[in-house]
């Protein structure tokens, strides 16, 4: 059996696990400038830990994102201000471009700072709207313009691989991948589903994978799914894709209160028994998602160790 390589766990609902409250446009990007310290703390502890690749912290740093923040004040840390490029005015539409790239580019940083020579960093693109509500989908032309600009700032910034994340319907994956053709970086797409065979805008998985054999994705990735769907689904995805495979699931039960607190938690037990499943199932790659901790990357480092040649 071949090595199983770790990616990190959550970053969002781990901030705020310590204390953060996060704007709800553009969620843990605000905390790149406002409590770098912290996202730094979270990605060297998955770094210590064992996970080979970081996720920089870029799920929502984005000028649209950023330009909804009109009259809202997002204030970096006083060392920071000049190297993020943020103005600590209210943020406006005028100034959203700036502020989205400071994030991004503090985001990439912090991430290349805690990986040091350990582990991989991933920058992170999110569906342009909410990743949960396919039908926000803003037309596939200006989604080509504005993930190629994400791009271009993820290449300028060094990260190692491009992650469309979240992924939650063909159209959108597809002009992800158009816009991300041009680099010369490994693309990796997540999908979160609906149900076992259906993306959450009810498109089947199998025909998603057939546009990514398409565009040469280097890996596909089940994320942001409770366990026992990303179970059923992973049997169909490990069927019907012949290049690399993984999953890293939610760990919360239920939806998350209005503020994005998650209150109930599924077992240890159950993730493990999922992780060793995949893993046994010849996963590429395996991490966890919203709800997680360092525990559950702990589990993941003994899980490789174990099952690993």
């Amino acid at each position: 059996m071949a090595s199983c390589k770790i990616m990190d766990g959550a970053m969002g609902s781990e901030l705020i696990r310590r204390g953060l409250e996060l704007p709800k446009h553009i969620w843990s990007a605000a905390a790149n400038l406002t409590h770098p310290e912290l996202v730094l703390d979270i990605h060297r502890e998955y770094v210590d830990a064992g996970a080979d690749y970081i996720t920089a912290n870029t799920f929502r740093t984005t000028p649209r994102t950023f330009g909804k923040l009109d009259g809202l004040a997002i204030e970096p840390v006083e060392v920071n201000k000049k190297e993020a490029g943020i103005s600590t005015s209210s943020i406006t539409s005028k100034d959203a471009m700036t502020s989205a790239r400071g994030s991004l580019n503090k985001a990439v940083e912090l991430a290349k700072q805690a990986g040091g020579d350990k582990a991989m960093v991933i920058g992170s693109i999110a569906p342009l709207e909410d990743c949960y509500s396919p039908e926000m989908f803003p037309g596939k032309d200006t989604a080509i313009t504005e993930f190629r600009q994400l791009g271009e700032w993820l290449f300028d910034a060094c990260v190692d691989i491009l992650l469309l994340e979240t992924m939650n319907s063909i159209a959108e994956t597809e002009a992800g991948l158009i816009a991300l053709q041009s680099f010369e970086l490994p693309i990796w797409v997540s999908f979160v589903m609906k149900d076992d065979e259906y993306l959450l805008s009810g498109e089947l998985l199998l025909d998603a994978l057939t546009l990514l054999q398409d565009h040469s994705v280097n890996t596909v990735l089940l994320n942001c799914n409770p366990l026992q769907r990303t179970e059923n689904t992973m049997i169909h995805l490990a069927k019907n894709w012949r290049g690399n495979w993984g999953i890293y699931p939610n760990l919360g039960i239920g939806e998350p209160s209005p503020n994005g607190r998650i209150t109930k938690y599924e077992s240890m037990d159950k993730f493990t028994t999922l992780m060793e499943k995949a893993i046994e199932m010849g996963a590429f790659v395996v991490g966890a998602c919203c709800g997680s901790s360092l525990e559950h990357i702990n589990v993941l480092k003994k899980l490789q160790c174990e099952l690993s040649d």
